[in-house]
């Protein structure tokens, strides 16, 4: 039995999501046993869908696909090899996965000058979402670092139907629906999206220092506030100046909400949904009362949380291809990777989504990693590339400008 949020619209998703990890002084067969290992773990790689006449039906493949394609660079220039590989990213990363064949992933090892070796996993929407793509990959650092192997995921199907049924019919479903429309039902004036544009996406990614946070963190802290929170308020006023209503501060910006803990032992699942939320920053309010506002509403909404946002199209009139919001904030903090030398130098994250939003803003804060990752993800049928870097530059900006703020006034107008 196919889950029924699924298919609750007229298309699968066909997002992809995934991430690259660049190691050094690695070896690459053993980091490929681990990748093959940790795939094991998750019954969702065997996945894949079918349209019938009935509608569409979920198989499970017999075996998972563990072929690796190992691409070997070694033997080029530093600057050739870089310039192949990130070639190679591109278009495993641009290239679709159809929902309908098998496998709904994609993996590859590529092997560098200087002992590097770069392990690039991607895989769709249905099987795995963000949050799910940093953990699969955190598991095979871990397998291959310390020899850890996760809780194997296994999924029942009609159970999680049974449980999605009993939801529609319970009590909570009738509050989290009536909050939702609420909130979402007045109409609001979109800034960037046009339904002319045609879903595509690029990204980019930016990184700052780590101790660049160091003051936003010791700010964040003072008020009882989370650092996401205060990213997530700062990247709304810079929408706000960057992208101007004349007469509304109003933005509804969606949120990735999993409705499960931080524990690996449902994952690779699907789990993937949105928490959609509208904010309205008054001009007067300084950061910390801003931030507070944000934090007291996502409170409110996270009680919520289950209702997945396809299910108000309908309620609110609106066609399913059109966002409920155009904005996207992903905050993603994860534990160490390693304490190992030699294991990640660097790390980034790619999801280029075949999608409508104009812009997307990931943040990761890795754990035992120098440099904290933005990844922007857009469409440039909405911004050119020299906008989106002009538009994280500023919000940059304004996080280093805490520190000298913070000094004048704790509040931070």
């Amino acid at each position: 039995m196919m889950l029924s949020f699924c298919t609750s619209l007229p298309e699968l998703p066909i997002a992809n999501v995934g991430g690259v990890i660049r190691f050094e002084n690695i070896d690459a067969q053993r980091l490929i046993n681990a990748q093959r290992e940790i795939m094991h773990c998750h019954q969702s790689f065997k996945f894949y869908f079918q349209r019938t006449a009935q509608g569409i039906v979920q198989h499970e493949h017999s075996e998972q696909d563990l072929n690796f394609t190992i691409t070997d660079f070694s033997g080029l220039s530093d600057e050739l090899a870089l310039k192949n590989a990130n070639e190679t990213i591109t278009r495993l990363f641009t290239t679709p996965i159809n929902p309908f064949d098998f496998p709904l992933h994609r993996n590859e090892v590529l092997v560098l000058p200087n002992n590097q070796v770069w392990l690039v996993f991607l895989a769709n929407h249905v099987i795995c979402d963000g949050y799910s793509a940093f953990a699969y990959l955190r598991q095979i650092v871990e397998y291959y670092d310390k020899g850890i192997r996760p809780q194997c995921t296994f999924i029942d199907p009609e159970k999680l139907a049974h449980a999605q049924r009993s939801y529609l019919e319970s009590e909570q479903y009738k509050k989290d629906k009536g909050f939702w429309l609420s909130q979402l039902s007045k109409p609001i004036s979109f800034r960037l999206f046009s339904q002319a544009n045609k879903p595509k996406s690029q990204s980019l990614r930016f990184t700052l220092p780590r101790q660049t946070f160091g003051p936003l963190i010791e700010l964040a802290s003072r008020h009882s506030l989370s650092l996401s929170t205060l990213l997530l308020t700062l990247w709304q006023r810079q929408l706000n100046e960057d992208y101007p209503l004349s007469d509304s501060n109003r933005l509804r910006i969606g949120l990735p909400v999993h409705g499960r803990k931080k524990n690996e032992s449902d994952l690779i699942i699907f789990k993937a949904n949105m928490l959609v939320h509208e904010f309205e920053l008054e001009a007067d309010a300084n950061l910390v009362e801003q931030a507070k506002n944000v934090a007291a509403q996502l409170k409110r909404a996270y009680r919520h949380k289950r209702l997945p946002p396809e299910l108000l199209y309908d309620d609110l009139n609106m066609p399913s291809y059109m966002p409920l919001s155009e904005f996207r904030f992903g905050y993603l903090e994860l534990e160490k990777l390693s304490e190992q030398r030699g294991l990640p130098m660097s790390f980034s994250y790619e999801s280029h989504l075949h999608h409508s939003l104009p812009l997307q803003l990931n943040i990761v804060n890795f754990h035992g990693v120098d440099h904290i990752d933005f990844l922007i993800e857009y469409n440039p049928a909405n911004l050119n590339e020299f906008q989106v870097e002009a538009h994280i530059n500023s919000l940059f900006e304004k996080i280093k400008r805490i520190a000298t703020e913070n000094e004048k006034d704790p509040d931070c107008q």
